[in-house]
């Protein structure tokens, strides 16, 4: 397998990450389940990556792969400093899906995914919001090596890490790099979903 390397995505590579996680979770049983209209989803799961990259703070860390990789993978990460009860990063994002789905969708499905919210650690964490692969470059490590770029911070720094697999078939991905599945919630009229937490490894 040839090295990978990652860094921190610059603005003018925001888009091709937006597509690259678009089309990436575009069949998520949770993003299928937020989206119900597939002809719909590509432009409003678009529009929700665009806005949410609009409104980055310091506390987050979109990272993609550098190089030819480039357009092919993207993982989006928050800090431990991250608290969600006072972060307005998602305020832009939020509010532009209710724009163009109305108040009704946020009643009928935005609101349900508060379980996914309230399950959260308290433990300060590095947490895991996306990671994705196009397509035809999956089973290359790209994916891997962009959860890498934190995990190795969270060793050397003594942090754990936490993230919902939206998808369950992607739970064994994680557990290769040292999450396991410590809980799981449902929403309402949806998918489960699985919580994975990971401890530090100490050498």
């Amino acid at each position: 397998m040839p090295d990978i390397r990652v860094g921190i995505a610059q603005p003018e590579q925001f888009p091709e990450a937006n597509a690259c996680l678009t089309e990436a979770f575009m069949e998520d049983p949770v993003i299928s389940y937020l989206f119900e209209d597939a002809e719909r989803r590509p432009l409003l799961l678009s529009a929700f990556f665009a806005n949410r990259f609009a409104s980055l703070s310091d506390n987050d860390r979109l990272m993609v792969p550098i190089g030819d990789d480039e357009k092919f993978a993207a993982a989006f990460w928050e800090s431990p400093e991250k608290r969600f009860e006072s972060d307005s990063s998602y305020s832009a994002a939020i509010a532009a899906a209710v724009s163009l789905l109305g108040e009704q969708w946020m009643v009928n499905r935005l609101i349900n995914l508060n379980v996914m919210f309230e399950a959260k650690p308290e433990t300060p964490h590095w947490y895991l919001a996306y990671v994705g692969t196009r397509p035809e470059a999956r089973g290359n490590g790209l994916a891997s090596t962009l959860i890498e770029s934190v995990t190795e911070i969270c060793d050397k720094e003594k942090i754990p890490a936490y993230l919902e697999s939206s998808n369950p078939e992607n739970v064994s991905l994680y557990e290769r790099h040292g999450f396991r599945v410590t809980g799981e919630v449902t929403i309402k009229d949806g998918p489960t979903v699985p919580l994975m937490w990971r401890e530090p490894f100490f050498e």
